[in-house]
């Protein structure tokens, strides 16, 4: 049982909700980039699906500009989520949301929570990273792992991007992220606030994250919150390309909403 649901500026924004209990939150996925709101791979449908059997509501739906969305003047990503907010808790009774995905995905739902106190749970996947001495380590520890008949082309390799005119697009250049220390001041908040969030690293961002490690020296003190699950997968691609790969992500996303929310929400 799915509801098309028209919402936003002149109803031209669009979404699904999906069938499920009143008490549990809604699970909100927006588009990850430019991917329609069925999601890669079709996994937000795949997901719903999973969903409906523990009693647990989502809403995919398309941010202005993507899928069926027409773009808006004057509505952005997060004024278009905040009008999902609104409008399912005024039609359908909405009063607390899990947000976030894959990518822009999840520097939404990092925001939006941030934001609005009513976001209780984020999917942080390939989301805010900072690399530091664990990732310096790792890459190292990495590098004397191969032959040491690779180890001169591997160091020519590092010396010709050190000394290249063009600097590194690296992930704050294209990505919605606050800088380190707002971001150990903003989960403290989340954490204060008991918002949940999943995070998974994967091996398409290797580039900056490469250890478990490396999360609790960026985000400090909050980032050992029990709030806090954090797992890195370098087996798996930024797109979770692999169909283990995505059984294994909607297994861990279903049992971890699961253990946060529905468990809690039935024990009330």
């Amino acid at each position: 049982m799915e509801t098309l649901v028209q919402f936003g500026p002149r109803n031209q924004l669009v979404g699904v909700l999906s069938a499920g209990a009143e008490v549990a939150p809604v699970l909100v996925l927006p588009n990850s980039g430019m991917v329609p709101r069925a999601g890669l791979f079709r996994l937000h449908v795949k997901l719903s699906r999973r969903l409906e059997a523990l009693g647990m509501r989502t809403f995919r739906f398309d941010l202005p500009g993507v899928g069926e969305a027409a773009r808006i003047v004057g509505c952005d990503d997060r004024q278009a989520t905040r009008a999902a907010f609104d409008h399912l808790a005024s039609q359908y009774g909405c009063q607390h949301f899990v947000i976030g995905g894959i990518c822009s995905a999840a520097d939404l739902g990092w925001r939006m929570a941030v934001a609005d106190p009513r976001v209780v749970g984020v999917l942080m996947f390939d989301g805010i990273s900072f690399t530091g001495p664990w990732f310096h380590l790792a890459r190292s520890m990495a590098v004397l792992k191969r032959s040491p008949l690779q180890w001169p082309g591997v160091a020519l390799r590092l010396l010709q991007r050190t000394r290249s005119a063009q600097p590194a697009l690296v992930a704050s250049d294209y990505r919605d992220w606050p800088t380190r220390d707002e971001a150990r001041r903003e989960l403290a908040e989340l954490a204060a606030r008991h918002v949940q969030l999943l995070w998974i690293y994967t091996g398409g961002v290797a580039d900056r994250f490469l250890h478990r490690r490396e999360f609790y020296w960026a985000f400090g003190r909050p980032g050992h919150d029990d709030a806090n699950t954090v797992l890195h997968w370098p087996d798996c691609d930024h797109t979770f390309y692999t169909r283990a790969h995505r059984e294994r992500l909607l297994d861990t996303v279903s049992d971890w909403l699961r253990e946060r929310f529905v468990v809690k929400e039935n024990a009330e």
